[in-house]
């Protein structure tokens, strides 16, 4: 069918249509900027104590009977239960002042506990572009920090939480930095306030006293021990080739001849368990700091104390007894040893003599290293010379008493990564689908239905899935992050922070330099989806539609110029003009809140959707400040895939009048600037039914395709390759 053009009253009445949908888009937009600039929360300028409520106090720290002044650096305010502190309420924005996905630092006010346990968090105030004036996202966050609560700032898990960041759908960034301010802030708090300093290497934990019973010693370990019958004693003396007699002579085989055991008694988990308190102070923290304390303790004829230890001329030696650490090796006098007749307690089984063997920290002895007990068993030969055999017992300490460094924390990038795993894969299949369309366009567009059934295929799913469901829409925000990250010393980690906005905006700008920016704004840019899906509904019910004159659409795609320099222009002014202005593209709510939102933006992007239904694409081709920002660098592309011939424009406008959104103007040129890719213009190049070259010389019997020019085989003076859309028009 022939489109011979708008006149008489159909025209007057989409004219008119048209002119109040943008009088209405206008006022809406109006606003809309009014009310996103009265919603505006101010920067706390107050102190900590001045912005604590009790219902605030209530959220981030329950329980709490009595908030003191805030004070020490960094800030923060005692928590009182009766005249103990038990915690302390912090403001992040004091602290650590954290920016989020935007360039302002964000406020929350949290509590944490002695222990390290977060007690509750409250965002106050933030310009965070996805979660400011969105109330969904407002709540999502909310609940987000709320499940902060009985996280440990100080433990080895604070990477985990009951809630992933992507529960905030669309500002992952922003709730990872939120919980990253939250944890560090609560980190210094402590630091600075006497709790647990950082731990640079692994170090014995000499602080921490969890009980146990002499069974869960030994299960794990921190008490061992060697049990040696005489058979195996005599054994032992016989391969050492030793003669005479032993100190303490073996007895039958099967008897017992001794049962020792060691421990390192420093660490209060096993010396406390083992002596108890009153002996464990006395002996063992009255030492000189950084003094070892080794426990041996022994059953049976063969105890640790030996004869030395008794001849007081000798100096209360331990010559049953020695410790060996890789080259060195310690033994222990009456200074340096103080004898246990037992170590009692229930469970523990009667031992018959033992010792402590105090270590001074100026001996070389390290406690992480693998050590060895030695029991020497000594005697002397027929002669008189003496010998000794020694029975090693190994320990190590577990590695429960350990202090280990923080790992690193694992870059938020990262987890994002780990945590879209699926989403990455579902995008790089739907990217290499679209890559193959691309591609293999000249063939697929030979084939018309099979083609239009393929594109809203690929639109219907860029529209679900990439918008509605994944919130993978890439949006003029984004550029200005991008481009503000390097002024704002951001690293690689920022850009990596969205993996799927990563994905897309890497393909967007290879296929911009590659073809131009029809490829994002054609099939990736889900609001543009959902403008041609509507489109087409629209002409299906034979909704007017009105396409302005060549002369009128040239002037109106300045305005997506116009809009894409202002916008990006608000990057170096303060983040709320720049807030305010974002709102120009309905994106964050058709797409991303899916319509969600105060009654001014629901209004404002339904209207822009409406003039879709009248005028193809109408916001995507006039107003979009992203498409405008691509149109603009499009003059970077390299190829041009769509073919021409040489009587497209003169005479054919067959592609001229179907392009959906007049890309192609009368002489038959394509400006790719404003070319949306649809390929359209390649449906009605290959039809031999429609495209007049095809025709004439299907009429005439001539086999296979004629005469075929693309920008690079062009003969001189034919236009640069053109791109349409499917509508009726012929030369």
């Amino acid at each position: 069918m022939r489109e011979t053009g708008s006149n008489g009253a159909g025209d007057m009445i989409r004219r008119k249509v048209v002119q109040g949908v943008w009088s209405r888009v206008a006022a809406l937009l109006l606003a809309m900027v009014a009310m996103a600039s009265a919603a505006r929360a101010d920067a706390p300028t107050l102190t900590l104590a001045e912005r604590l409520t009790p219902d605030l106090i209530a959220v981030v720290y329950p329980g709490a009977e009595r908030v003191g002044k805030e004070e020490g650096n960094p800030k923060a305010a005692p928590v009182y239960k009766g005249t103990e502190v038990v915690g302390y309420i912090f403001s992040t924005l004091d602290v650590v002042r954290s920016p989020g996905y935007s360039s302002v630092p964000f406020d929350i006010i949290a509590g944490v506990d002695k222990k390290g346990l977060i007690t509750g968090a409250k965002l106050i105030y933030n310009e965070e572009p996805h979660v400011r004036g969105d109330s969904i996202r407002t709540g999502q966050m909310a609940t987000f920090l709320d499940r902060l609560a009985g996280f440990n700032a100080q433990g080895p898990n604070a990477g985990f939480m009951s809630l992933p960041a992507e529960y905030v759908g669309g500002a992952t960034i922003s709730a990872r930095a939120m919980k990253a301010g939250i944890i560090d802030s609560a980190k210094l708090v402590l630091r600075a306030r006497g709790g647990r300093p950082p731990v640079t290497a692994p170090t014995l934990d000499v602080e921490t006293f969890t009980p146990a019973t002499f069974a869960d010693l030994t299960a794990n370990k921190a008490v061992v021990n060697r049990s040696l019958t005489s058979g195996e004693v005599a054994n032992l003396i016989k391969r050492a080739g030793k003669g005479g007699r032993a100190e303490v002579e073996p007895g039958p085989p099967d008897e017992l001849y001794t049962n020792f055991y060691t421990a390192l008694a420093s660490v209060p988990s096993v010396g406390r368990n083992l002596l108890g308190i009153n002996r464990y102070k006395a002996s063992i923290e009255s030492q000189p700091r950084g003094t070892h304390t080794i426990l041996v303790a022994s059953m049976g004829p063969y105890d640790v104390q030996g004869v030395q230890y008794l001849k007081k001329s000798a100096g209360n030696i331990y010559d049953r007894v020695r410790l060996v650490q890789g080259d060195k090796t310690f033994v222990f006098d009456g200074p340096h040893s103080q004898p246990i007749a037992g170590i009692g307690g229930a469970g523990v089984p009667a031992l018959r003599s033992g010792a402590l063997f105090f270590i001074p920290p100026t001996a070389g002895f390290d406690p992480l290293q693998p050590w060895t007990i030695e029991l020497l068993i000594n005697g002397a030969e027929a002669d008189g010379t003496p010998w000794t055999v020694a029975a090693p017992l190994p320990y190590a300490v577990p590695s429960a008493y350990v202090l280990l460094p923080d790992p690193p924390p694992v870059p938020p990038y990262v987890e994002a990564w780990q945590g879209a795993r699926m989403n990455v894969i579902v995008l790089c299949v739907a990217l290499s689908i679209l890559t193959l369309i691309l591609l293999f366009q000249n063939e697929l567009t030979k084939k018309r239905h099979l083609f239009r059934w393929l594109r809203n295929g690929f639109l219907l799913f860029t529209l679900v899935w990439i918008g509605w469901i994944a919130g993978a829409q890439l949006s003029v925000v984004h550029l200005q992050s991008y481009i503000q990250g390097p002024f704002r010393g951001l690293d690689l980690g920022f850009y990596l922070n969205e993996p799927l906005m990563v994905i897309i905006a890497g393909y967007t700008l290879v296929s911009l330099i590659a073809l131009g920016r029809g490829v994002f704004c054609g099939w990736l840019c889900p609001f543009g989806a959902l403008q041609e899906l509507l489109g087409q509904i629209a002409k299906v019910l034979r909704l007017p539609q009105w396409n302005p004159p060549d002369w009128l659409n040239r002037k109106l795609w300045l305005v997506k110029y116009v809009m894409a320099g202002l916008v990006l222009t608000l990057i170096f002014l303060p983040p709320e003009a720049s807030a305010v202005a974002n709102e120009v593209e309905p994106f964050k709510t058709a797409i991303t809140s899916k319509f969600i939102r105060e009654w001014p933006y629901v209004l404002y992007a339904g209207a822009l959707l409406a003039m879709g239904l009248f005028t193809e694409r109408a916001y995507c081709r006039y107003l979009c400040p992203l498409g405008g920002t691509l149109a603009f660098l499009d003059r970077l592309h390299l190829v041009d895939m769509l073919k021409r011939r040489p009587e497209c424009g003169k005479p054919c406008q067959l592609c001229a009048h179907s392009c959906p959104v007049k890309a192609i103007v009368p002489s038959g040129e394509i400006k790719m600037a404003e070319c949306f890719q649809c390929l359209d213009c390649q449906v009605e190049y290959h039809d031999d039914h429609r495209c007049p070259p095809l025709v004439r010389a299907r009429k005439h019997g001539i086999r296979g395709n004629i005469v075929l020019t693309t920008p690079k085989n062009r003969p001189a003076g034919v236009p640069v390759a053109a791109r349409g859309a499917e509508g009726a028009a012929t030369a």
